[in-house]
């Protein structure tokens, strides 16, 4: 298993700063919503403004009764400063007012490029234990209500309370430097003890998500229907709710020692705003009674510092908060900027690769060994295998052979440990992805349908070309039931999403598929138990078709029926990872070896099923279909 590109938690720590995820931050709001991105900033100018207003205006109170002056010179000031804080706080809603709707939609940016990275990454990472967990802690950063999402408030908060803090600690600190000397050393104990939480934080967050996807998984189990016939058949229920318990105990745990860590800076902190706020009242009484200050300004300077105080406390609040957005913006970063293995850039060419497209092409496999990660024994060993333009090559093998992972590595899913794949006698790393993925078309067993048309989900495409559709869904067996749908192609898939939307039975939705592996055109074609879900009609009307089809293509058929491949050019019998036999099906037979064994077996079960479909009809019963000997499934 590759893994030359993970990212290590110290690399992390190094990559991943506080000033370095702010930038990145905002950088992704500006592309998200530059309006948003300018909103977090002005915001800042008429809430500080309005502050500062608030705190005058008691002590312009004072101010004109110290004066004696008449009503209207007393009054007067606190009209106008009331009027300019109406001002203020009117902007000020305005602009929160938009940036906070901006918010609710911004979390979907970070959903987004989630969704494109993980449908983007290579797909060897996506079965990669070490970047499962990178994968999992992005995804959970980012979702509707995680920390991502509250980042948005957080953030601007704390530079609304900086920007305070830094005004008033201006003001206070013209009048007394020992107060505000005072109040920086309280602040400093408080970031030591803030440090300190914030490091045991990161000591136990990381253990969370082993258990919250375990009540995850459970969760999503009990919702989902075909799990709940086992959960009621074997009677589950109360074991399930166990381990679900299990799993909150654990979160709720972890949970409890941060905020415990937590709760210890917050009782110390609160004893040394106590003896700064005492210190500060009385140097500024002192000051009073030897006649250094009015008593305006004696009623200003106490706002000041009290709001000195509030935005220090509101900035150390959200510094606390801020941990965890940091956290979390770090593992959003570290799977976003996890490279891919394929090149990039700078393939083979668009004009070598539509030249490839127009013929067969050559499939060589050199020496090729794979192995799993965590498995001591490679599943593929020192492989050999040339396919030559054209040819129709059966893969057969027991369970566990290691077909399905020799399909992946062909298809270029996988990377091999040791060895060279060539296609047309270019290497695999030669070419980009999209270049080499451009010359493959494979129908898996478990493919996926769109919540989209018929013809969408055939093509790919927005528009595409009406006679290779037509061609495409003939050849595959799906014409028939096409022209039976209520809209034809525009007919939308997946009822679950779509009341209106059609559900297709298995072997429908495998002829759908088949479809969709011809329309590509690609040069090489694999089909992975094509007729595994088709009934004996389906399955001799795809072969019949096979070989229009497959013109003017090199192609691979997977298949656990020994007699559907007897039409293949070459048939090669895998055997714990190597080929053990190979040749035409008449050749292997003559052989006499494992082949012709396993051919015998399941020739002997299709004899027997025969015999059981004659007992029961002279018998009057139902006939039940055997499994078609799959001994042969991997």
């Amino acid at each position: 298993m590759n893994n030359m590109y993970h990212i290590t938690a110290d690399k992390q720590k190094r990559k991943y700063g506080y000033g370095s995820n702010v930038i990145y931050f905002f950088k992704q709001m500006k592309s998200w919503n530059k309006w948003m991105f300018y909103c977090a900033f002005l915001e800042i100018i008429p809430q500080t403004l309005a502050y500062f207003l608030g705190d005058l205006l008691p002590a312009s109170l004072v101010h004109g009764l110290e004066r004696q002056g008449t009503v209207m010179q007393v009054l007067g000031p606190l009209f106008g400063i009331a009027a300019g804080m109406l001002v203020l706080n009117v902007l000020s809603s305005v602009i929160i007012n938009y940036y906070y709707e901006q918010t609710d939609y911004f979390h979907l940016h970070f959903v987004r490029k989630y969704i494109h990275k993980v449908a983007e990454i290579d797909y060897e990472r996506l079965e990669d234990k070490d970047y499962k967990d990178i994968k999992d802690n992005a995804w959970g950063s980012a979702r509707f209500g995680n920390d991502i999402y509250r980042a948005t408030g957080a953030v601007t908060a704390l530079l609304t309370g900086l920007t305070t803090a830094v005004m008033y600690g201006v003001i206070l600190g013209s009048k007394s430097i020992l107060i505000l000397c005072a109040a920086f050393l309280s602040i400093a104990i408080n970031l030591y003890l803030l440090g300190v939480a914030r490091k045991q934080h990161g000591k136990y967050f990381g253990k969370i998500s082993k258990y919250s996807k375990g009540e995850a998984y459970i969760t999503a189990q009990c919702m989902d229907s075909a799990a709940g016939k086992d959960i009621r058949i074997y009677r589950m229920l109360d074991y399930i709710l166990k381990k679900y318990d299990e799993n909150l105990e654990k979160i709720g745990g972890l949970y409890g020692k941060i905020h415990n860590w937590y709760c210890f800076r917050n009782v110390t902190g609160a004893v040394l705003e106590f003896g700064r706020d005492l210190l500060a009242f009385l140097l500024l009484g002192y000051y009073l009674s030897q006649g250094s200050i009015t008593a305006a300004e004696f009623v200003f300077y106490i706002g000041v510092f009290s709001s000195f105080s509030q935005s220090v406390e509101h900035v150390l609040r959200n510094v606390m908060f801020i941990n965890a957005i940091n956290t979390s913006i770090s593992y959003f970063r570290e799977f976003e900027e996890t490279e891919s293995v394929w090149r990039q850039e700078g393939g083979v060419g668009k004009n070598l690769v539509e030249e490839f497209k127009n013929k067969p092409v050559k499939l060589e496999l050199r020496n090729v060994t794979f192995t799993y990660q965590g498995n001591e024994e490679p599943t593929i060993k020192d492989l050999n295998l040339t396919i030559t333009p054209g040819e129709k090559l059966a893969l057969i093998g027991l369970n566990g052979a290691g077909k399905t992972t020799l399909v992946k590595l062909i298809c270029g899913l996988y990377m091999p440990e040791q060895g060279e794949i060539l296609l047309n006698d270019k290497k695999m790393e030669e070419y980009t992805r999209e270049e080499y993925m451009a010359l493959i078309s494979v129908l898996f067993q478990d493919s996926t349908l769109l919540p989209l048309s018929v013809d969408e989900n055939i093509t790919g495409e927005r528009t595409w070309d009406k006679e290779r559709l037509e061609k495409a869904l003939k050849l595959s067996g799906f014409w028939e039931k096409y022209n039976t749908l209520p809209e034809k192609g525009e007919t939308r898939l997946v009822k679950k999403i779509e009341e209106t939307a059609v559900d297709f039975s298995g072997g429908e939705k495998q002829k759908l598929l088949f479809a969709r592996a011809l329309y590509k055109q690609a040069p090489l074609v694999i089909l992975d138990e094509p007729t595994a879900a088709l009934d004996p009609i389906a399955e001799n009307e795809l072969y019949m078709n096979l070989g229009p089809a497959m013109e003017n293509r090199t192609s691979i058929y997977i298949s656990h029926r020994l007699s559907s491949t007897r039409f293949c050019d070459r048939i090669i019998l895998l055997e714990h990872g190597r080929i053990i036999e190979e040749g035409t099906h008449e050749e292997l037979l003559a052989a006499g070896g494992r082949y012709a064994v396993l051919y015998d077996m399941q020739s002997q079960y299709y004899k027997d099923e025969e015999e059981r479909k004659k007992r029961s009809a002279a018998m009057g019963d139902e006939h039940v279909e055997g499994e078609k000997g799959r001994i042969f499934h991997e």
